[in-house]
């Protein structure tokens, strides 16, 4: 008989996933993972009545999470494979994780909208966004778009992976005009994000599980500070401001996400939407304001969308009890 469980597709260094894996097993929940830089010798069938077998094993996947699941991770297969052999490797196991995904009877990081179509959508909701296009050309979309200053970012992620478990950056610049080698290392004609800098009193990231809203005030000098001098960085956990709230929950729902990392400014008494992020982590943040919050969100979201799809209600005040962490907090 297939075992019920969630099925997280990612990579082996996600702490987020080890993390709430571990709460709801504690629960009693199963957790299977298929990781995209571990994919050498693992064994997957998945025929066409949705049977999935994996290592020898029958899965009926409740919730699958689509989290860094890259085929760039993936081995470049046996000596002698050939480039064109690798790519279709490669392509077929991104099909493969998605499709799985959308197959299931919940799914998580499967809607992850790009940059314009994110800001379009929150202008439609009367959110601000920064004036800002996407260009292949900075230096003459600066004078479309006259700023003091401006920030420059690459259209997808800041992290690429040219060979597996070997990333590269590419991070965010704030510049008084920007130059013909506005991202160094990017080849011109790279279409990237140019938007006017927003100065602002504050930033928050708020993290969406479920119907929860969990929000930090981040404070740093420069956009890139994130990956390139965290020291820097510093993270309360915070309420957030009703606005940013309503904000949050208001395109969170347009999009129909059930988890989702959103960043805003506060500025001149108002939230400025950056962006959301379908697969954003959240233990930095959690370590730098020394607390759990959006771990224990998170596993709640996947245990109630598992016992949802398993047709099974909440369990008893023991159980939850017997799945609390040392302090003795439900999860």
């Amino acid at each position: 008989m297939a075992e019920g469980c969630v099925l997280l597709l990612t990579r082996r260094g996600d702490g987020e996933a080890r993390a709430v894996s571990a709460l709801l097993q504690r629960i009693g929940v199963p957790v299977r993972r298929l990781d995209a830089d571990a994919l050498a010798g693992r064994e997957l069938g998945w025929g066409p009545e949705g049977a999935l077998t994996l290592d020898g094993r029958a899965l009926a996947p409740t919730v699958t999470w689509l989290r860094h699941f890259s085929a760039r991770a993936a081995p470049a297969g046996p000596p002698g494979t050939t480039a064109a052999g690798r790519m279709a490797l490669r392509d077929s196991w991104t099909a493969l994780a998605r499709q799985l995904a959308l197959a299931s009877p919940a799914a998580l990081g499967t809607v992850d909208p790009g940059g314009p179509a994110q800001w379009a959508r929150a202008r439609a909701h009367g959110v601000r966004t920064p004036r800002g296009l996407v260009t292949t050309d900075p230096v003459a979309a600066a004078a479309r778009l006259p700023a003091d200053r401006y920030v420059v970012k690459p259209l997808d992620r800041h992290v690429v992976e040219p060979e597996p478990g070997q990333l590269a950056w590419f991070l965010p610049r704030i510049l008084d005009r920007p130059d013909r080698e506005a991202l160094p290392g990017l080849p011109p004609g790279t279409p990237v994000v140019l938007q006017e800098y927003v100065v602002h009193e504050t930033e928050y990231r708020v993290y969406l599980a479920g119907g929860e809203l969990h929000a930090f005030e981040v404070t740093k000098a420069d956009p890139a500070d994130l990956w390139a001098r965290p020291a820097r960085v510093h993270v309360r956990h915070v309420p957030p401001p009703p606005a940013v709230a309503a904000a949050a929950r208001a395109l969170g729902a347009a999009w129909g996400l059930r988890y989702g990392a959103f960043d805003f400014l506060w500025a001149a008494g108002e939230p400025v939407f950056l962006e959301v992020n379908a697969h954003g982590d959240w233990r930095w943040f959690e370590r730098k304001a020394g607390v759990d919050v959006v771990t224990r969100a998170a596993a709640r979201t996947v245990r109630d969308l598992h016992w949802s799809a398993a047709g099974r209600r909440r369990p008893p005040t023991l159980l939850t009890f017997l799945g609390a962490d040392p302090r003795g907090e439900p999860l």
